[in-house]
């Protein structure tokens, strides 16, 4: 099993790191580095944000940002929520939905070459 928490802001993807055990909020498979341990057990770093009693680090900081920012647009950042993202919408902009038809890498622009 790997690491379902995940890292970025728009687009988002998971660790893919091997996970080490499960969020107790959430239920979230984690690894080592993105465990916060706390009050209420282990945490991905999306609960303990939410949660009293966890110490803030980069992750659970990156994670509250997150999670304001998405409120404004109708997301919710919520114990056992996996993410802001369907799973539709989560394989629509992973590579691997592209499968044997990536798309056509774009030319770098040159402004001197017109």
């Amino acid at each position: 099993m790997s690491c379902e928490y995940q890292l970025g802001m728009l687009v988002m993807r998971e660790c893919g790191a091997p996970a080490s055990g499960a969020c107790g909020m959430c239920g979230r498979q984690i690894c080592p580095m993105h465990t916060m341990m706390g009050d209420a057990g282990p945490a991905c770093p999306q609960c303990a944000s939410q949660a009293a009693g966890y110490e803030d680090n980069d992750d659970t900081d990156i994670a509250e940002t997150r999670g304001q920012y998405f409120t404004q647009y109708g997301g919710a950042a919520q114990f056992g929520q996996r993410g802001f993202f369907s799973s539709a919408d989560s394989a629509a902009m992973s590579q691997r939905a592209f499968g044997a038809n990536p798309p056509a890498k774009q030319q770098r622009y040159d402004p001197k070459e017109t």
